[in-house]
């Protein structure tokens, strides 16, 4: 879709002078998250990455025009299920999805974000979580769902975290509590964001095209080339996931 293309690139165009543009800044550094930044009502404390509130300071008409985007392709195209892979790590997937997650829950409608990178979990270490339930006790050991979300409070996005890699990913997404999970999200949200595992590291997101409506593919110009792109595209297609556009980070 070339309206969302242009939007993902307007959102993460932000070069700076002199740093090595085929080396991303370090996406995992947090702070304390700032007095304007705290949610309107109680919930968990949490630190916020400098490179999301960094985005969201310099670029935040960028990311709210993306997430007006999102929110009329919600409507229009019955959209609630959305995939954000990559083919690699490091090419700045977490971070968008988690600067993306802070416009749309100041939009009306509920917004979750889910740790699905099943090889490697990241959302909650980065957001300073401590969950005594993640993604994985729910599916695997029954837990309930109210005991696993994370909320942080009016205009703020929800959380489902995944507190430990999953030792056999094909199993855990063929495990019917799995499906049954994301029919009470697709009930309970309006609008669910998938930070999944990279394509070509570990799990391939065609395994879960039964879950996801549609995807983002995120790339770092520096690491990831045309071949590994169209090879992705190919996965993509192949597991009957629409590809709604590409996100260039670090460019």
């Amino acid at each position: 879709m070339p309206d969302l293309d242009r939007a993902l690139a307007r959102a993460y165009a932000h070069r700076r002078t002199g740093e090595n543009d085929a080396t991303p800044p370090a996406p995992h550094f947090t702070v304390s998250t700032p007095s304007f930044d705290a949610p309107t009502s109680s919930g968990p404390e949490v630190s916020w990455p400098e490179t999301v509130l960094a985005l969201e300071r310099e670029h935040s008409q960028r990311f709210e025009r993306l997430a007006d985007v999102l929110v009329d392709i919600r409507t229009k195209r019955k959209i609630k299920v959305l995939l954000f892979t990559s083919c690699h790590r490091a090419e700045g997937r977490t971070t968008l999805v988690l600067t993306l997650a802070r416009a749309l829950a100041r939009r009306p409608g509920r917004t979750l974000v889910v740790d699905a990178d099943l090889t490697g979990p990241m959302l909650a270490g980065l957001m300073g979580l401590r969950p005594e339930a993640g993604l994985d006790d729910v599916v695997q050991d029954g837990v309930a769902l109210t005991e696993a979300l994370v909320t942080l409070g009016d205009d703020a996005p929800n959380f489902l975290p995944l507190r430990a890699p999953v030792p056999r990913p094909r199993e855990f997404m063929a495990d019917p509590a799995w499906s049954v999970l994301m029919a009470r999200l697709r009930r309970d949200f309006d609008l669910i964001l998938l930070d999944g595992s990279p394509m070509f590291t570990g799990l391939s997101a065609a395994v879960l095209h039964r879950a996801v409506d549609a995807a983002i593919l995120v790339y770092h110009c520096g690491l990831t080339g045309e071949r590994a792109l169209a090879r992705a595209r190919e996965v993509l297609n192949a597991g009957g996931i629409p590809l709604l556009g590409l996100a260039e980070t670090f460019s």
